[in-house]
């Protein structure tokens, strides 16, 4: 007999929806080791090499479900309800215990296994690539210590205006004609900038966004910083 801690142990979520609620399972699962590019740069007749950056690409994750429905009618659309889950960009939730950004990269057909219990019962095989993470950490403090173990993470940065500033840098980005009161937000998750909501448009300048190492990070800003990011792995 099932009990509730073997649901639990093999139940995964797509983005909030657990898919234990329709009757489907994990049966299995593998997340695979990120993948680098290390560009470099070796002189000629060189005995010495320089590394000038480094490119990590996301984690292969392959996810086996197990279903089960009275007829295969039903099974098949409860099938089709979980494939359209799996529609855009995904936060999923696996029993290994992290959550994972993620995207569809295929989505197998029902191998039918047969019938048990009268009921139809089938495996399907699915591909991810996603990032590997935990729940977002929010920091009061222009100094934080970053959990993540990847070599740089993204960071939403928001501050409230003391003074009125003709410019005001916030680590990585500078944002002219400030006033007393304004909510300033430089948000590196989502690739935007923002004043009192509104996007900032011809007041502002930047190399990048800012983002955060692993360890201690301490940001520029004349003004206290709430940090928001999601540790990384």
């Amino acid at each position: 007999m099932i009990t509730k801690k073997d649901i639990d142990s093999a139940t995964m979520h797509i983005n909030g929806t657990n898919v234990a609620d329709y009757g489907v399972l994990v049966e299995k699962m593998k997340v695979g080791a990120i993948s680098t590019d290390q560009q470099t740069y070796q002189g000629v007749n060189r005995t010495n090499f320089n590394v000038l950056d480094t490119i990590q690409y996301m984690r292969p994750i392959s996810v086996s479900l197990f279903f089960a429905a009275p007829t295969r009618r039903e099974l098949a659309l409860i099938k089709s309800k979980i494939d359209n889950m799996m529609v855009g960009k995904l936060e999923l939730w696996l029993p290994d215990g992290f959550y994972y950004s993620a995207y569809l990269e295929s989505a197998g057909e029902e191998n039918i296994l047969g019938v048990e219990r009268n009921k139809v019962i089938a495996l399907c095989a699915y591909q991810f690539k996603g990032i590997r993470h935990d729940m977002l950490e929010t920091v009061n403090s222009n100094t934080v210590i970053c959990k993540s173990t990847v070599p740089h993470t993204d960071c939403r940065l928001t501050c409230t205006a003391s003074q009125d500033y003709a410019a005001l840098q916030i680590d990585t980005v500078t944002i002219t004609d400030v006033h007393a009161g304004d909510v300033l937000v430089v948000d590196g998750i989502t690739g935007r900038i923002l004043q009192n909501g509104g996007l900032c448009a011809g007041n502002m300048s930047f190399v990048h966004f800012p983002s955060l190492v692993p360890e201690e990070n301490n940001l520029t800003c004349p003004e206290d910083l709430t940090v928001e990011y999601y540790p990384t792995y």
